[in-house]
């Protein structure tokens, strides 16, 4: 399959590209996860005034009309440069939301303000029953009033320090806590009376916290998509956030290569360069295939979702499980090519090895989706 940009396509990468390396280096971004906000405000401005954040919206929504591939452009940027800026949390996901299923006055006060990058959102759908599975939701609201009364617990809500908005899964009906029917969605304001939260960073430099929901009262307008089926009515938001994280995989391993090759270079034994020995130069001729073969992968994937392919789901499914095992393969290569060096917090090597670990269990683990493949 041969996929060619568009000319307002290649602006955008090469745009995003441009910025992010004269703007966004290591050091700057160290500065920035080593700060109490966790985030850069001036860049996240910065993004909203490039257009990045309206890009993959709909015209009428204040947006650009991009799709799968505007996100997987600009995301595989952010991987490169290790970017901790939300735009998987509150872009894709809550805004993604949001603009699909919100009330159309909820819609109107709060989009406009994402993407303009006044507000942040961030999604609490995990519970710490089982963090792999979005499906596992204990969290209940009951009708009360006109609205709902939502009780229990999120964990690992990503951006949940910084966010002025909650996306909140709960379940309004369902046999089992693990059943896809009787999910339902609501948008929580960051002051709603009962809400608390305990905040903390994560391993790969992101903010996060534990969300607390105690007779948390909401009015019917706070739904967002259908009572009951958060889960069908997610699922195009969904496709398009594992094609992000994926190509922000994508960007990282290349940044990953690109590095060990010139760190192979640069290192000498035996009073010449590592890079002249032919098992290391095998080695990292098998990184490059795994950065490649996934690259392709999730072209493709990007391509059949905005083409609306019937096998676009199957294709998803299998992007996500080899991400799982590429990223795995190309940041163990890293760290051995590298040595002791490449575990330290002075190098980026470390903090690539930790980001891809983290993409590797988000929305589910390499395991869940081989059997997801299996069965589909």
């Amino acid at each position: 399959m041969f996929i060619e940009y568009s000319e307002e396509q290649t602006m955008l990468r090469d745009s995003a590209e441009k910025y992010l390396r004269d703007n966004y280096t290591f050091e700057r971004r160290q500065a920035v996860v080593n700060s109490e906000q966790g985030f850069s405000k001036e860049a996240w401005q910065t993004f909203a005034d490039l257009g990045w954040l309206a890009m993959t919206f709909r015209e009428e929504s204040g947006g650009f009309g991009g799709g799968a591939l505007e996100t997987l452009l600009l995301c595989e940027q952010f991987g490169k440069y290790l970017v901790v800026e939300p735009y998987l949390e509150s872009i894709v996901l809550v805004g993604g939301l949001i603009e699909a299923g919100a009330h159309p006055s909820v819609r109107e006060e709060y989009l406009g303000r994402l993407l303009s990058g006044e507000l942040q959102g961030a999604p609490a759908y995990l519970e710490s029953a089982n963090v792999a599975d979005p499906l596992r939701v204990e969290t209940t609201a009951q009708p009360f009033g006109g609205g709902f009364l939502i009780n229990g617990s999120k964990t690992v809500v990503v951006n949940g320090p910084e966010a002025d908005l909650f996306l909140v899964s709960a379940r309004t009906g369902g046999t089992t806590a693990n059943s896809r029917q009787g999910i339902s969605l609501f948008l929580l304001e960051r002051e709603t009376p009962g809400l608390s939260w305990k905040n903390y960073k994560t391993y790969d430099g992101r903010s996060a916290c534990e969300l607390q929901l105690h007779n948390v009262k909401v009015d019917a307008e706070s739904v967002v998509g259908r009572i009951g089926d958060a889960y069908k009515f997610s699922a195009p938001i969904m496709s398009r956030a594992i094609v992000a994280v994926c190509a922000e995989a994508v960007g990282a391993m290349d940044a990953l290569l690109s590095a060990t090759v010139e760190y192979s270079k640069q290192r000498k034994q035996f009073g010449q360069p590592i890079s002249r020995f032919q098992v290391l130069r095998h080695r990292m001729a098998d990184m490059y295939m795994e950065v490649e073969l996934t690259r392709s992968l999730l072209l493709a994937t990007a391509w059949k979702l905005d083409s609306g392919a019937p096998d676009a789901q199957q294709c998803l499914i299998a992007l996500k499980a080899k991400v799982g095992k590429a990223g795995r393969f190309v940041a163990h290569n890293a760290i051995q090519l590298h040595g002791g060096i490449g575990t330290t917090d002075e190098l980026s090597v470390g903090h690539y090895f930790k980001r891809l670990a983290a993409i590797g269990v988000m929305f589910g683990s390499r395991d869940s989706y081989l059997a997801r493949y299996f069965q589909s």
